[in-house]
């Protein structure tokens, strides 16, 4: 499963996974130090029981360890593709497009919660890093076991449908195999969607050796006309028109914008849910010529 539908929202399944153990993170740091603090506050009266640190080791720890997290995944990611964001800078600060570097992020994240924990610890708490134990295995667990549970067998590889879709141009395009192929399904309501036309109208140019396909999604040809004259510096090429979402159904798609990867053979190596970055897009690109 690679998102989830939340009413009218799609979200990326492994941005959600993160996200969620964050939230246990914090929230179960919380809930730790707040029957710490009412255990400590009936120990004594007065000064003696003012005198303990409010909830031992407090939650702070947790939200330093959460921002941590995420900074150093994203900061982590711009350095791996250093060779992108070093003629496109400022697309570095676009981290709603994705683009995080997991297990970078939680080597930080840890390295985060271990200063503050010490920190805590100096400071007269003594019980500081027994604090963090549960809510650190609740937040690996979410993170960890969710997915398994979600997913609990892996299907077999998909190949790519033989489905055939009009033209934007005119005349029926077959999917057929043959060299790499990227399908990217967007619609011109879907905001995201038209963020990341660039982007991939882009790659397109600079990868001739790869097929990119752009499938609408129930929408008239006049309708997409009109919007794509509306953008006369991006340049798709080939525009399909999905009008019954046929494509969509074959794929198993939730929600827009999704992209799919398949390599010359036909089989689907990757599918990307939401806006996707520049360095991201590049990743698949080099990885589909490489296959």
């Amino acid at each position: 499963m690679d998102a989830l539908r939340l009413g009218p929202l799609v979200v990326s399944a492994p941005r959600l996974h993160a996200g969620l153990a964050l939230a246990v993170l914090v929230g179960t740091a919380e809930l730790v130090a707040w029957r710490r603090g009412r255990r400590r506050g009936g120990v004594g009266d007065g000064a003696e029981a003012s005198a303990l640190p409010e909830g031992g080791a407090g939650a702070g720890w947790a939200w330093n360890a959460a921002f941590a997290t995420l900074v150093g995944a994203r900061v982590a990611f711009v350095i791996e593709n250093g060779g992108y964001f070093a003629g496109r800078p400022l697309e570095a600060l676009q981290f709603w497009q994705g683009g995080f570097s997991a297990w970078w992020g939680v080597v930080v994240g840890a390295g985060a919660a271990a200063v503050s924990l010490g920190r805590a610890r100096r400071t007269g708490v003594a019980d500081a890093f027994t604090a963090a134990v549960l809510p650190t295995v609740a937040a690996l667990g979410v993170w960890l076991l969710v997915p398994a549970l979600l997913n609990p067998a892996q299907q077999g590889p998909m190949s790519l449908p033989a489905v055939a879709l009009e033209s934007l141009a005119g005349g029926v395009i077959e999917l057929l195999p043959g060299r790499p192929l990227v399908v990217n399904e967007w619609a011109t309501w879907c905001v995201p969607c038209r963020r990341e036309l660039p982007q991939l109208a882009r790659a397109a140019a600079e990868n001739p050796g790869v097929r990119f396909l752009f499938v609408n999604q129930a929408e008239g040809r006049a309708t997409v006309a009109s919007f794509l004259t509306a953008y006369p510096d991006v340049s798709l090429g080939d525009v399909l028109l999905d009008h019954a979402g046929t494509l969509a159904a074959e794929l198993r798609g939730i929600g827009l914008p999704t992209t799919y990867f398949f390599s010359a053979t036909g089989t689907l190596l990757g599918t990307h849910v939401g806006e996707i970055s520049g360095a991201a897009l590049e990743r698949w690109v080099h990885r589909l010529q490489d296959d």
